[in-house]
């Protein structure tokens, strides 16, 4: 068997062993299955890390018909898994949260299944390196980016504004990343708010033409807890990730990959499967990938885990 690839052998007898059946019982993909992997807006994190998740797939399940879907990001990935089986959309457990019960963004309950969680995201505030805003109270008066309609960022933003007592006190606008900080650069933004990996691409490359500053978060953390759930925690991001910024405290919160309760048990199996069998592919393009982790994959409540990957981490419980 080629690396990082699943043969019809092999997927149908790693299937019978994780669900403890015989063969007969199951089938592989049905050849020509179309699988979507829903990524996110192009000069961000979601996108880099889904393009190279899908040409994984591609390779790795040469029957079938991959392609990406270009989104808005993690509000935009769960409406779309959540509507058509065989699409796998990356999602901030936080949005996959508030999806499986209904509430805000989400006007009715559109629960995702998980396939894994992969890594985590970081909440950056960003703003220009001569700017007067120390902290999140600053923002007060100012014009802030909050990331575009349906994405990860729009949520967590909104969160962080609410519990910092900032709503209705800072002027909102919906940028995506590239534009957000095309305009930091011009000073027609005062801040932005992104949520991502680390590094950032974007804001790497910006960050070595001019200096930029990220913001503390870190002190509203259990603000953020007690109104919204354990979904976040405290993290780092070093010095030097952005080339002279400090080591600032923030918020992060997982990542998961999502998909309906429609979707084949046994191509989740084999995705997930792939996802695990390429991590080092996977981490050469996007150095964030390095995160995934046997143990931490299953921590994905309270989104129940999809029964395709069940009978995965079944089958490799250290």
């Amino acid at each position: 068997m080629e690396p990082g690839k699943l043969t019809r052998r092999s997927l149908l007898s790693l299937v019978a062993v994780a669900a403890g059946c015989s063969l007969a019982e199951h089938a592989e993909p049905a050849p020509g299955a179309a699988v979507v992997v829903a990524t996110g807006e192009t000069k961000g994190f979601f996108f880099e890390y889904g393009r190279e998740l899908a040409a994984v797939l591609a390779d790795g399940l040469p029957e079938a018909r991959v392609s990406t879907a270009t989104t808005s990001g993690t509000v935009d990935n769960l409406r779309r898994a959540a509507e058509s089986a065989g699409t796998f959309g990356l999602a901030a457990l936080d949005a996959a949260a508030a999806a499986q019960h209904g509430l805000p963004p989400f006007a009715l309950r559109q629960p995702p299944q998980a396939v894994g969680r992969l890594f985590d995201d970081y909440v950056h505030l960003v703003v220009a390196g001569e700017s007067p805003v120390r902290r999140v109270a600053d923002l007060a008066g100012r014009q802030v980016s909050v990331g575009p309609v349906g994405s990860g960022s729009e949520l967590v933003s909104g969160r962080v504004l609410e519990v910092g007592g900032l709503r209705g006190r800072v002027a909102e606008v919906r940028l995506g990343i590239s534009e957000a900080l095309t305009a930091l650069d011009r000073g027609g933004l005062d801040a932005l708010f992104w949520q991502g990996g680390l590094p950032t691409r974007s804001i790497a490359q910006l960050s070595r033409q001019r200096p930029l500053r990220l913001v503390p978060l870190g002190e509203l953390l259990e603000p953020m807890r007690a109104r919204y759930g354990p979904h976040y925690r405290v993290a780092s991001i070093p010095r030097g990730v952005y080339s002279n910024a400090e080591i600032v405290d923030t918020i992060a919160v997982p990542d998961l990959l999502v998909t309906s309760a429609a979707t084949d048990p046994v191509l989740v199996r084999a995705v997930i499967e792939l996802i695990f069998v390429n991590r080092q592919r996977l981490e050469n393009a996007v150095p964030t990938a390095a995160q995934l982790d046997i143990r931490a994959a299953i921590a994905t409540s309270p989104v129940p885990l999809h029964e395709g990957a069940l009978r995965y981490f079944r089958a490799v419980k250290p």
